[in-house]
């Protein structure tokens, strides 16, 4: 009897059963998730200067910017002490910044400057604002995005004579840095699986 009913052992089948495939999505959707807030952050600051949109759209962008700095490079700090740090020396960046764009945008100033000098000189002080609370953070993306900024800015002010070639320069400036995301996204590979073969 025992020699019987040894015969009828079922062998595992999870030991030669392929693993049941793990839904994965595409290298560039991974991207987009993870680092919609530095893209938006990016298309905002060039969407205000293309459109040369009023001062009231910089001061609710730089309130978001801040929000999103201070947001990002939260996790950075584990600490109290270093948070609240954080929190001043963001909020001290940001705030300085806006001073500076009421003196740019003053009615002395705008007397100097015309509309597309004032809105590049927004560009420039929004880019460095953006570059110093990346180090601040701990964010390289946030670091690249003001760079991408300042990479911008002689760039519009050239192709500022003409507004189709202002359109097709910032959509280049747009895909090369998604580019260079893209590629560092994809060196860091795929997620590790979470599920795998049973044993």
């Amino acid at each position: 009897m025992d020699n019987n009913a040894d015969s009828f052992t079922i062998p595992a089948a999870d030991a030669t059963a392929p693993a049941p495939p793990v839904s994965q999505q595409s290298v560039f959707l991974q991207w987009f998730q993870h680092d919609i807030p530095f893209i938006a952050m990016l298309l905002l600051a060039l969407v205000g200067v293309v459109f040369r949109l009023p001062v009231t759209y910089w001061g609710i962008l730089i309130p978001v910017f801040a929000i999103i700095s201070g947001a990002e490079g939260w996790q950075n700090f584990v600490t109290r002490r270093e948070r609240y740090a954080l929190v001043l020396g963001v909020a001290l960046n940001w705030c300085a910044l806006m001073l500076a764009m009421y003196l740019l945008y003053n009615d002395g100033v705008k007397g100097v400057l015309n509309a597309n000098a004032t809105s590049l000189a927004m560009m420039v002080l929004l880019a460095l604002g953006t570059f110093v609370a990346g180090v601040q953070t701990r964010v390289w993306q946030i670091c690249a995005v003001g760079g991408a900024l300042f990479l911008a800015v002689p760039a519009l002010g050239w192709l500022d004579q003409s507004p189709l070639l202002l359109v097709a320069g910032t959509v280049v400036i747009i895909a090369l840095v998604g580019f260079v995301w893209w590629v560092t996204q994809r060196r860091l590979g795929p997620p590790a699986r979470l599920g795998g073969a049973a044993a």
